[in-house]
């Protein structure tokens, strides 16, 4: 692997960390917001989608079980469940924060749904692609000078898994990269007004609809990513798709935002 290319697995890295890292200094200067919700995102963030989530994905996808031949056998059937899965589980998780975590007693202000949605959307960014990439770029560096004991440390002394994880790195292009940037900044958005979303239906009972909503929205986000898993669109209509989302989330939820009134 060339350096250039490693460069630009250090770059994705840096900035999938730092992107929510400075968005939530930006709007704590901003608003003067309180940094629990940021902590409180990011947990439910690890426990309802990498964690209950990752065990019913495991017993409905990895196991062989009729459920999982019937999932997997079909790919509407699987784009319908991974969808559906990804919306019910992380919106109840927000559901939650905000019903029993972050109560209206004690973070009463509307910027508390903005700051919890990039927790949740910050956890995400750093979890699922910038350790990723910083893994990707030391086990590069690391066969670059010829570390390649460290490198085989960090698969556990497994050679095969190595050497498959560097065909993997090397077919990684600057084009892949640059689509992994964009597309957090678009699903932080994303995850911004969904937190908004569910904020209102939790703090106003007239307005419970906007939960379902949530979760009806999440899904539909997330089927196009779906269908690229099975091979049926190419990844850049899975990131228009999802830039066509955000945006509409952004509009819709900055105004219900704007509507809302601190106590």
């Amino acid at each position: 692997m060339d350096t250039a290319s490693v460069v630009w697995l250090i770059i994705v890295a840096a900035f999938c960390t730092l992107l929510p890292i400075g968005l939530l200094l930006w709007w704590r200067r901003t608003r003067k917001a309180k940094l629990a919700p940021f902590f409180v995102g990011a947990l439910i963030f690890v426990v309802f989608a990498r964690g209950l989530e990752a065990l019913l994905h495991y017993a409905c996808l990895l196991t062989d079980n009729p459920v999982s031949r019937a999932i997997n056998g079909n790919t509407w059937l699987y784009v319908l469940y991974g969808a559906l899965a990804a919306g019910i589980f992380e919106e109840t998780g927000r559901y939650v924060a905000f019903r029993f975590l972050l109560p209206k007693k004690r973070f009463p202000e509307r910027d508390t749904a903005v700051t919890c949605g990039i927790g949740h959307g910050g956890a995400e960014s750093i979890l699922l692609i910038g350790v990723t990439f910083g893994l990707y770029a030391a086990i590069a560096l690391m066969t670059r000078t010829g570390n390649h004991e460290q490198a085989l440390a960090l698969t556990k002394g497994d050679a095969a898994a190595l050497s498959l994880l560097l065909g993997q790195i090397g077919e990684i292009t600057p084009g892949a990269c640059i689509f992994n940037m964009i597309e957090r900044v678009f699903a932080i958005i994303l995850h911004i007004g969904l937190s908004i979303y569910v904020f209102l239906a939790v703090r106003d009972r007239t307005q419970r609809s906007w939960f379902p909503f949530a979760v009806a929205l999440h899904a539909i986000a997330d089927m196009p990513a779906a269908l690229y898993q099975r091979g049926v669109l190419p990844v850049w209509s899975v990131e228009l798709w999802l830039a066509v989302v955000s945006l509409y989330t952004l509009r819709s939820a900055r105004k219900c935002y704007l509507e809302l009134t601190d106590p």
